[in-house]
C-alpha cells in the first residue's frame, strides 16, 4: 500500500512538471499581445540549469586561461612555476647530496696522501667503483728476473740505449715533451710543468686506477691514479678529461688532453707521491 502512494504522488508531482502555461508579453497601453510562449514548469527548471552550467564554464575559462586569475586569486601560480620550482627543489636536493659525497670523499684522500687512515664511515666518501679494486700488483716470475738482472748489471743502460734513472726504474712518459721546472717543495712546488703541444693527449705513467678525475678551483681539470707500491700520479690543468672514478688504466693509455698555457705550447702540471710523500718526477725519467 505504501509504494502504491508513493507511486501516486510522483505522478502528480510530474503532471503539475508537465502543466502548460503560457508566457504573454503585451503592450501596456493598448494590451495589445506581442510576444506569447508555452511553458511548462519542467521547461523552465531545464532552461535555468543549462543557463547555470554555460555561465559557470565560461566564468571557469576566464579564472583558469587568462590573466585575470592573477588578479582574482592573488596567491596564485601558473603551472609553469609550480612544476620549475619542484625541479629546482629536486635539483638542489641532489647538488647538496653531491657535494657532501665529494666533500667526505677529499677528505677521506688528503688523509691519505698525508700517510693516515681515513675515520669516515660514510659509506659514499669513496666512489663505488673504486671499493673492492685490487691494487697489489704481482711481478711475474720473467719480469722479476729482469729487475734483477738489471739491477746487478754494471751496465746501467736501458734498452732504447738511455740511462737508468735515479728510481732505477723507467716510467712511461705522459707526453711527448719536456719538464719545464723544477721540484722545489720547500717553497711549495711538488711537482714540475711538463709542456709539450697542445691537444696532445696526457698518458698514466704505470697501471692504475683513477681515484679521483674532477675539477678543482685551485688545479683545473685533474686525475689521480693510484698505482702499486703505494704510488700515486696527478695530472693537473688538464684541457679535457677522459676517464672517471674507478676506471682502471694501462701505462701509456690516455687519461686526458694537455691544456694551453697563454704562450702557444700545451702545458700541465705533473706529480708523483710515494708512500704520501712527493717526490721528483724527473729521478723517474734518464736525462
Amino acid at each position: 500500500m505504501p509504494a502504491m502512494e508513493r507511486k501516486r504522488k510522483r505522478k502528480k508531482i510530474l503532471k503539475k512538471l508537465k502543466k502548460p502555461f503560457r508566457l504573454i508579453v503585451l503592450n501596456e497601453n493598448s494590451f495589445e499581445e506581442r510576444f506569447s510562449y508555452s511553458l511548462t514548469p519542467m521547461n523552465v527548471i531545464v532552461m535555468f540549469g543549462g543557463f547555470l552550467v554555460v555561465f559557470s564554464l565560461l566564468f571557469y575559462s576566464l579564472i583558469a586561461f587568462t590573466p585575470l586569475r592573477t588578479i582574482l586569486i592573488p596567491d596564485f601560480s601558473s603551472y609553469e612555476s609550480r612544476e620549475d620550482a619542484r625541479r629546482s627543489r629536486l635539483t638542489a636536493d641532489s647538488l647538496t647530496a653531491v657535494l657532501k659525497s665529494q666533500e667526505h670523499y677529499f677528505s677521506d684522500l688528503k688523509i691519505i696522501l698525508s700517510g693516515g687512515n681515513p675515520v669516515s664511515s660514510i659509506p659514499d666518501s669513496i666512489p663505488k667503483k673504486v671499493e673492492g679494486v685490487d691494487l697489489n700488483y704481482n711481478v711475474s716470475e720473467i719480469d722479476q728476473a729482469v729487475r734483477n738482472e738489471l739491477q746487478h748489471s754494471t751496465t746501467t743502460f736501458s734498452p732504447q740505449g738511455t740511462k737508468i734513472p735515479e728510481a732505477g726504474y723507467l716510467l712511461f712518459p705522459p707526453v711527448a715533451g719536456s719538464i719545464s721546472s723544477n721540484f722545489e717543495p720547500q717553497f711549495g712546488k711538488k711537482g714540475v710543468y711538463w709542456t709539450s703541444v697542445k691537444n696532445e693527449a696526457v698518458k698514466s705513467v704505470l697501471d692504475g686506477t683513477i681515484i679521483s678525475s674532477s675539477y678543482t678551483v685551485s688545479d683545473g681539470n685533474t686525475v689521480l691514479i693510484q698505482h702499486p707500491n703505494n704510488m700515486v700520479s696527478a695530472y693537473k690543468n688538464l684541457a679535457v678529461l677522459l676517464k672517471q672514478n674507478g676506471e682502471s688504466v694501462k701505462a701509456g693509455e690516455g687519461i686526458g688532453w694537455v691544456s694551453e698555457n697563454g704562450n702557444g705550447q700545451g702545458q700541465f702540471y705533473f706529480e708523483i707521491w710515494k708512500n704520501s710523500i712527493p717526490v721528483d718526477p724527473k729521478t723517474y725519467y734518464a736525462n
